[in-house]
Order: C-alpha cells, then sequence, then structure tokens
C-alpha cells in the first residue's frame, strides 16, 4: 500500500566541518490533514563529491517517527537530495515491524509541496 505525508518543517540548521556540510532537519509528517508522525532528515554535503559537475546535491536519510506508540514505529528513507528543486529520490532502507512492508519501495519527495510518496 502506497504512503503520501505532507511534510512541513519547523528546524532546518546547516553544520559546517572541513569536508563539508552537514543539513538537519526536523518537523511533522500528514497524512489527509491529520499528523500522523515527526520525521528528522539529516543531508551530507561533501565538498568535492556531491558539488560538482553541475550537482548540488547531498545524500540525504529521514526516518519518519509514527505516532502511538513508544518507541515509535518508523521508516528509513535514503537517496538523493537536489538542493536546486528540493527533490528527493531514493528508497526504503529500514522500518520497523508494523512498516516493515515499506523496505525497498521507492520514495520522492517533491520540494515545492514538501509531499513525500512511498510505494
Amino acid at each position: 500500500m502506497a504512503l503520501l505525508l505532507q511534510f512541513k518543517r519547523a528546524a532546518l540548521n546547516n553544520v559546517d566541518d572541513v569536508a563539508g556540510r552537514w543539513q538537519f532537519e526536523g518537523g511533522t509528517a500528514s497524512e489527509n490533514g491529520r499528523h500522523v508522525a515527526n520525521y528528522a532528515s539529516v543531508k551530507r554535503v561533501t565538498f568535492h563529491g556531491t558539488d560538482q559537475d553541475k550537482q548540488n546535491t547531498a545524500s540525504v536519510t529521514t526516518t519518519i517517527f509514527f505516532l502511538g506508540k513508544n518507541p515509535p514505529e518508523n521508516i528509513t528513507l535514503e537517496g538523493s537530495h537536489d538542493f536546486n528543486s528540493g527533490n528527493e529520490i531514493g528508497s526504503v532502507s529500514a522500518a520497523s515491524n508494523a512498516q516493515a512492508a515499506h523496505i525497498g519501495k521507492q520514495y520522492t519527495r517533491t520540494g515545492a509541496s514538501d509531499l513525500v510518496h512511498v510505494g
């Protein structure tokens, strides 16, 4: 079953080091207008690796923490982020038992709308 979530960012912070830049993002996720989860995203820019050949990109890992249980049911997305558009592509790399059917499914995040589609 496909999953469609609307992300709403609450935090975005950059941390530079000698090798590149970390970008940390966090916020809420809604499904059909209802708050169902929170998310944390880490992007990594590596100087002379993700910023050459007309690429303005980063590797990205996002974990979605569903409300209702402690520890929360979750899905982890891994892929690439394009800073020009805000778009992301990749797949589900890990999930808790209740979300395990999503493992291996492709995902997209549309930067203009912050819609995340899994499946």
